[in-house]
């Protein structure tokens, strides 16, 4: 099985200093010309490759190390019962001993609500919308089982793309679409691994910002229809289990 690079844009100035940055990489760019959202483009593309594994890579995403992207085809052969990885994604901010802020090292739920192992961070002035912040220090250098990832910095298997088919149409935008297809994926066998493989996210440039109050109104319905599908079933819970390697 044969992987395809996938990164939708929106603005053609970050996609240039993207190519710059990840050069070495078979990258599908593609323009989110007719203001979809990053999850429709993702849709839209992956099934423009209908034999390969797809790896999303945002347009706000930088590398964290050269041969990160081999790293990651490895977890993906060495744990072959898994149908999603998710990369530990770092905000580019540091704190005053250098170390990195966590924004995501997987899916969870936290009251209810799908949540991030992670800061919670705001770029523009390193504030949290969480109770602390959270740094990278070794903590999830492990391969870990988990509820969801989120779509960016992650590899899906083809079989698992097969196996839930598209987006579930009745969720507006982006919002809360990628827990509701990892958790499809959880209940149609596959597992969901997070990998200790490290991307920066620069979180705050990528066309998933709420910009606007209907924005908004679309992730709170969006919430609304995501507990209503799974609040009541097993998958809807956190879990956060090492792997032990194979």
């Amino acid at each position: 099985m044969t992987v395809k690079i996938i990164t939708p844009y929106v603005f053609d100035q970050e996609i240039r200093q993207h190519q710059q940055q990840f050069w070495e990489l078979d990258v599908h760019y593609e323009k989110d010309v007719a203001g979809i959202g990053s999850d429709l483009m993702f849709q839209k593309i992956w099934n423009q490759y209908p034999k390969d594994d797809i790896f999303i890579l945002h347009a706000d995403m930088s590398p964290h190390h050269d041969g990160w992207f081999e790293e990651v085809l490895a977890y993906v052969e060495q744990y072959p019962e898994a149908g999603m990885f998710g990369c530990l994604l770092l905000y580019p901010a540091r704190n005053e001993s250098g170390e990195h802020f966590i924004q995501c090292a997987g899916g969870k739920f936290t009251d209810g609500r799908p949540d991030h192992f992670g800061s919670g961070l705001v770029l523009e002035n390193r504030s949290t919308f969480k109770s602390e912040l959270e740094i990278d220090s070794g903590q999830y250098d492990t391969t870990r089982s988990v509820a969801w990832t989120t779509f960016g910095g992650c590899y899906i298997r083809r079989k698992f793309i097969d196996s839930v088919g598209n987006f579930d149409p009745s969720f507006e935008w982006t919002y809360n679409r990628d827990v509701d297809y990892c958790l499809s994926g959880r209940q149609n066998g596959y597992s969901i691994y997070q990998i200790p493989v490290r991307l920066y996210h620069h979180e705050s440039r990528d066309n998933k910002r709420i910009k606007d109050q209907n924005k908004a109104n679309m992730e709170t319905r969006n919430l609304t229809r995501l507990q209503t599908k799974w609040a009541n079933s097993k998958f809807y819970k956190t879990l956060d289990k090492e792997i032990k390697n194979g």
